[in-house]
């Protein structure tokens, strides 16, 4: 509802200048309450693709979170931590340069137990609705990476993650995936981006 307000002002030019002469009016302190209570919510997630090609076919690392009753299976990762201090206060300090891939990083070593190298960034998926967990929208940053020890240190933990919210992993080829209960968004990026995005994934 709100959105479509918002989307009839803008291209109502004389009333969208009116409004943000207004705008422009309020205190700093204002301005920034009534954005956050107007604006969307948004949880930032960091998400490793791990793809080995050293095998035929190519295989990706799916992991089993053991606190979803749909949708177990799917990519690992998580959300990025909230940012300490009160956003309403000024601050000087900057954010890390790479403060996605360290919360990948920390994810990963938490929830799997191991280090992964060679981050690069895959895409970036602004979901506004998750059928299994409705929320807040998403952005998800989807990584590749390589496990720092190689895939067949990998291979040999395949038993279960080092962390509770994993109960298992395996290493996964395209066409096995119909026999996973996947993440609705993991499932659309494996089946649809994967092959767009990964040489090795493509057909022919």
């Amino acid at each position: 509802m709100f959105t479509r307000i918002v989307q009839y002002i803008e291209h109502q030019a004389g009333l969208h200048r009116t409004l943000l002469a207004l705008w422009r009016r309020f205190p700093p302190r204002l301005a920034g309450f009534l954005k956050r209570i107007l604006t969307r919510s948004w949880v930032l997630g960091a998400v490793a693709v791990m793809v080995d090609d050293t095998v035929t076919p190519a295989r990706v690392l799916l992991v089993e979170h053991s606190y979803r009753r749909r949708g177990a299976w799917g990519l690992p990762g998580g959300s990025m931590d909230s940012i300490p201090g009160d956003p309403t206060l000024p601050r000087s300090e900057a954010s890390p340069d790479d403060v996605l891939e360290a919360t990948l990083r920390r994810e990963i070593c938490e929830e799997l137990g191991f280090e992964v190298v060679d981050i690069h960034l895959l895409r970036v998926d602004a979901v506004p609705y998750v059928d299994e967990e409705p929320g807040p929208y998403r952005l998800t940053f989807y990584f590749m990476c390589k496990p720092a020890a190689g895939f067949s240190a990998v291979r040999e933990g395949l038993a279960g993650g080092s962390s509770p919210e994993i109960t298992r992993m395996r290493m996964v080829s395209l066409d096995e995936l119909d026999d996973y209960d996947l993440f609705s968004t993991d499932a659309r990026f494996l089946q649809q981006d994967l092959p767009r995005l990964v040489p090795v994934f493509r057909p022919g």
